[in-house]
């Protein structure tokens, strides 16, 4: 049998000879009675062998392994599949809908049986399917080439097959294609070809020259190809790592550099971001502040206020912000829970003193948190050679050692 398919190919062609098989599909069910006999005139002998081995394929060992459907219909009835199924497939149904042209094509085909009365086919019991095994697989592979050089426009699998009829027997053609941009399939120039003998494939590789029109075609081993383009990804990937490495180390080049910076931008607090509030009712919370200031388009830092208290501040973000928000109240006041609260933006030493404090309660607790960070890691650690017994009290002790035995 001589035949192939058209197919979406990856970069990874391990698998060209068994992977890369799509099962034809039915596009709809054709009624026996409804056949008609749609040829007027005898059928070319160019016509028979296309149908000829078109069947051949969907019955042969490459499309047996992956197309379920034709599987499960093989299932049905010792192997025999009405005439009135295959015409389902619209590669056969596009050659010829008369069954007798069909079945006329295959009285010479020694891979398929006609039933008596002529009304299914079957794959031969003479031709036993090979069992799907990694040793199939391999030995598929050992006889598959790929070829690159055909043109990316106006190729298509039966002008494929023309061409390679000329050359030693094969079992399968793969056009190897992408999706572009606009979610269209476009041939890659290059396909793989599964030849029906290892000695048929020895045989094509070792031609001095093979040409499809003027343009000298690139020929590889599917294997070495596979070997070639995982080597590729490898690198590309060791390329990536290598980027991101270089770039994270310019990055932290960049952050020591401008370290010092950062931290005196941090320590450096806005003038005139600080509210200072008063006569707070008694279950007023830190939320009941932020949402009316809320209200007043404040972007907050932080409230610094415990419910309770009689009095708190609210830093604000933004040099000279507190000004902006204060304008917005009335008589220097805003209503919370009820109540009136007296709002003063902090100015001069009352304000130096104020945001001194804030950035000390700051540092310290950015080093508590950092501190943390560092005693969890070391804990995590720790848990993997001893674990913490249950009843220790606290963090620092130490389960009592075993004693020695002599």
């Amino acid at each position: 049998m001589e035949n192939g398919k058209e197919e979406v190919k990856t970069e990874n062609a391990s698998d060209a000879a068994t992977d890369e098989v799509k099962c034809e599909k039915p596009v709809s069910k054709v009624e026996e009675n409804s056949i008609k006999n749609e040829e007027t005139e005898e059928p070319s002998s160019e016509l028979l062998n296309k149908i000829r081995n078109q069947i051949e394929f969907y019955f042969g060992d490459v499309n047996m392994q992956r197309d379920k459907f034709l599987i499960e219909q093989t299932k049905l009835d010792d192997g025999w599949v009405p005439m009135s199924i295959m015409l389902n497939f619209k590669m056969l149904a596009s050659m010829s809908t008369d069954t007798d042209v069909i079945l006329k094509a295959l009285e010479s085909s020694e891979l398929i049986e006609i039933a008596e009365d002529k009304k299914k086919i079957r794959r031969s019991p003479k031709h036993p399917l090979p069992v799907y095994n990694e040793e199939y697989r391999k030995a598929q592979e050992a006889r598959t080439a790929y070829i690159k050089g055909f043109p990316l426009n106006d190729t298509n699998i039966e002008k494929l097959k023309n061409f390679f009829n000329d050359f030693e027997s094969f079992e399968n053609i793969i056009m190897r294609k992408y999706i572009d941009a606009d979610k269209k399939l476009q041939f890659k120039g290059s396909i793989f070809v599964q030849f029906k003998t290892l000695e048929d494939a020895k045989a094509f590789m070792a031609r001095d020259s093979v040409k499809y029109g003027d343009t000298e075609l690139i020929r590889k081993w599917s294997a070495d190809y596979s070997v070639e383009k995982a080597k590729e990804k490898e690198e590309r990937k060791q390329k990536r790592s290598e980027q991101k490495a270089k770039k994270n180390d310019t990055g932290k080049e960049k952050d020591n550099e401008e370290s010092g910076e950062e931290n005196e931008k941090e320590s450096a607090l806005p003038k005139g971001c600080v509210i200072h509030f008063s006569d707070v009712p008694d279950k007023c919370t830190r939320e009941d502040i932020k949402e009316r200031l809320g209200e007043l388009q404040a972007s907050i830092a932080f409230v610094d206020f415990k419910m309770g208290d009689k009095e708190g501040w609210v830093r604000l973000q933004g040099e000279n912000s507190a000004k902006t928000v204060v304008d917005k109240m009335e008589n220097n006041k805003v209503t919370i829970r009820d109540k009136d609260v007296a709002c003063r933006i902090l100015e001069g030493e009352e304000e130096e003193k104020y945001l001194a404090k804030a950035k000390e309660e700051m540092t310290n607790s950015r080093q508590k948190y950092n501190k943390g960070k560092r005693a969890g890691k070391k804990g995590r650690n720790v848990q993997r050679g001893q674990r913490k017994r249950r009843s220790s009290e606290t963090n620092d002790e130490v389960p009592a050692k075993k004693a020695n035995v002599e």
